[in-house]
């Protein structure tokens, strides 16, 4: 079987034996010349003259050149220009895609399936498509893509439903949380003003105990400063002295029974702020104001709800 560029079925294991490929610039010219390589630029074979005569050109002069023992002799014969718009191949992006594996569902180009499809029964696209498109696997194709559709439909929809749900529970959770805080802190500073409270009032009591104690103690030592003086002064008459010295001595009496009373008055009371053993525990908990309980999900489907099995 002779054909211009084209081996078909080609069976890696058995050589190139059975089929000649000729070189297509001689073949346009009505000439038959054996293949010594393929130009993967042009996506032609050629004979030995005609890739001399390439090389010679400045422009196909970096043409990259397959030798006969490198080259796929099921390379296709029609050029990309006549295969028409397709796309690029993902695994060698400068390739345009001409090939389909169905053992393995994998679109590629010829680099592909030299490379990894070897051994496959390969399709060439052009081949094969306008059957395909006329046939009866393109025909089913579309209802199952209308189908998937509107599986993906319910899907974005319960997905709009799902996100008003979660926007409308975090904004009632935030608002429990915040009124819970702000009960917190209502408690907190009804607390506080209460001790802050206590603390003056204790404040204020001790200071007009100890005020009236000061008091009376300056009014009885101004009184005995006086009288000391009159005693010592010698310009007070004998008798003067006398009567005020008695008199003295009895009010010493009634000063010393005074300042034991004052003795056991001068206690003002000592107090300092005991913090409270669980509310302090709390500023050291992970668990403070609260925890996020995860009671279930919004709106959980199974595949059966979107016709999946």
């Amino acid at each position: 079987m002779e054909v211009p560029g084209k081996r078909l079925d080609y069976d890696p294991d058995k050589g190139s034996a059975d089929t000649t490929v000729y070189c297509q610039p001689c073949g346009e010219e009505g000439k038959r010349a054996e293949t010594q390589g393929l130009c993967q630029t042009c996506e032609e074979y050629m004979c030995d003259p005609c890739i001399i005569a390439q090389k010679r050109f400045k422009v196909t002069r970096n043409h990259i050149i397959l030798s006969q023992d490198r080259m796929p002799f099921f390379y296709p014969t029609t050029k990309q220009s006549d295969i028409g718009v397709t796309l690029y191949c993902r695994d060698h992006p400068k390739e345009m895609i001409k090939f389909y594996c169905p053992t393995h569902g994998y679109l590629g180009c010829g680099d592909c399936v030299v490379l990894d499809h070897r051994s496959c029964k390969v399709d060439y696209i052009v081949d094969v498509a306008k059957e395909f498109v006329i046939g009866n696997e393109l025909r089913e194709l579309e209802p199952s893509i209308k189908r998937a559709e509107d599986l993906l439909s319910g899907f974005i929809s319960n997905a709009r439903k799902e996100m008003d749900e979660v926007e409308k529970q975090s904004k009632d959770e935030m608002d429990r949380l915040r009124k819970f805080r702000a009960q917190i802190n209502t408690y907190l500073d009804r607390r506080e003003k209460e001790l802050l409270g206590n603390i003056q009032k204790m404040k204020t009591d001790d200071e007009r105990v100890l005020a009236e104690l000061k008091t009376d103690c300056e009014l009885a030592k101004c009184g005995l400063v006086a009288t000391r003086t009159e005693l010592t002064s010698g310009d007070v008459p004998d008798n003067q002295r006398y009567v005020t010295a008695r008199r003295v001595q009895k009010e010493l009496r009634a000063i010393h029974d005074k300042m034991e009373m004052m003795a056991g008055r001068m206690k003002s009371r000592r107090y300092r702020f005991v913090k409270d053993a669980d509310t302090e525990g709390l500023l050291g908990s992970n668990m403070g104001l609260g925890t996020l309980d995860v009671a279930g999900e919004f709106g959980r489907s199974s595949m059966l709800d979107y016709g999946l099995v």
